[in-house]
């Protein structure tokens, strides 16, 4: 990140445009790139909004007219399997740029995991609330690692 800071938009281009990189959102890599917390709220709604529901395909004459309803997303994470689909774009992206974190990044993605598997599904919405609580702490502080399980039992 030190050296990221000397010019923060070239290393995100360089990330954003690298041949193996994984897809990823501009405002994501910049996220990365600045060390802040990745917003997976933002990768669910870019997700769920490109999908499209009801596809369909008319044609009169020699016109095609091809339409569909946009599917109705929440733009906020509700649930185990939204969370899973967001964390595992944000920890490809993560793992590109710091490949050296790799088995810290899996190993926070199977905890909340866990947390999950852990509670009802009517309780999700407080796993969901604590990883953002914990993602908060580790990117504000750098004196924290997503590993530091014991350091956040407080929240």
């Amino acid at each position: 990140l030190l050296d990221w800071s000397q010019d923060p938009k070239e290393a995100q281009r360089l990330l954003m445009y690298h041949e193996d990189s994984p897809e990823f959102h501009e405002s994501g890599w910049q996220e990365i790139v600045a060390g802040k917390c990745i917003n997976l709220d933002t990768i669910h709604t870019i997700v769920a909004s490109a999908r499209m529901a009801e596809k369909r395909t008319e044609t009169i004459g020699d016109i095609e007219i091809r339409f569909g309803t946009a599917e109705s997303s929440s733009k906020r994470i509700t649930s185990q399997s939204a969370w899973i689909s967001a964390w595992n774009r944000a920890s490809r992206a993560i793992k590109f740029a710091f490949p050296h974190r790799a088995d810290e990044v899996n190993a926070y993605g199977e905890y909340i995991s866990l947390k999950f598997d852990q509670m009802l599904e009517t309780s999700h919405c407080r796993v969901i609330r604590f990883d953002k609580a914990v993602r908060n702490r580790v990117a504000s502080s750098r004196k924290h690692e997503f590993t530091d399980f014991e350091a956040f039992r407080d929240i």
